[in-house]
């Protein structure tokens, strides 16, 4: 049985962004933290009901996120989580490798000290993390590496390109939830990154990043290719 957007605690809304925003972002926080699976129906009436608003901004929301191919519509069905091919995970992962080396590239020529104890601090993050078993903040902070890294390219075009496959990417990787790896070999796997760069050696911090990355994608690509995504299917179908 697929699980329905209702069952999502309801977050205390707030005034700085408009309830339309606020209810993308939480409905990207399902997607991508494995809360929504794919085939997961997104239930406008039961959402509305939740959080005490009017169904206009959550169909202002819900469209904005079909057309950047988050969500996928059904005629008179309603919309559900996407699913993913293997395809689709080739796709993501040869983008991002090459997206992220290239950062590292336009990067390491322009970091000091004080770029690369920002980057160390991230992975401590990772590590403390793992240690206390808090998989959302060892997410975050994961997440938060791989953007750093982009945004010391200092190249805007290269952060919006990450930017555009980063959801897709912890869709996929939330899908299939890692349970052969442990939080703390999760952590641990980014540090010859950080340790490359540190050295200011541009083809062994590629290196490192390709390694982990492609890991990562042949971990992913796997499952997918042992279990397929899921269908799409109606809250409450059998």
């Amino acid at each position: 049985m697929s699980q329905s957007v209702e069952q999502v605690p309801a977050p205390r809304l707030i005034e700085t962004l408009s309830l339309s925003d606020q209810v993308r972002n939480l409905l990207l926080e399902g997607l991508t933290s494995g809360r929504l699976r794919a085939g997961d129906r997104i239930n406008e009436a039961e959402l509305a009901r939740t959080l005490g608003i009017s169904r206009n901004p959550i169909r202002e929301a819900i469209s904005g996120l079909a057309q950047r191919g988050f969500l996928v519509a059904s005629p008179r069905r309603g919309h559900f989580m996407r699913a993913f091919t293997p395809q689709d995970v080739n796709d993501v992962f040869s983008f991002r490798i090459c997206v992220e080396a290239f950062a590292i590239r336009q990067a390491l020529p322009l970091m000091d000290a004080a770029d690369h104890d920002d980057l160390r601090r991230i992975v401590d993050r990772m590590i403390a993390a793992a240690e206390q078993e808090d998989l959302t903040e060892l997410r975050q902070a994961d997440i938060a590496l791989h953007r750093r890294i982009c945004e010391l390219s200092q190249n805007r075009q290269t952060l919006r390109a990450h930017e555009g496959i980063d959801t897709e990417v912890q869709m996929l990787v939330a899908y299939v939830d890692l349970d052969h790896e442990t939080p703390m070999e999760a952590a641990l796997a980014h540090v010859p990154i950080v340790e490359a760069m540190a050295s200011g050696d541009v083809a062994s911090s590629v290196a490192a990043l390709e390694h982990h990355l492609q890991a990562t994608w042949a971990r992913v690509l796997d499952i997918y290719d042992k279990t397929g995504p899921a269908p799409v299917r109606l809250a409450g179908a059998h």
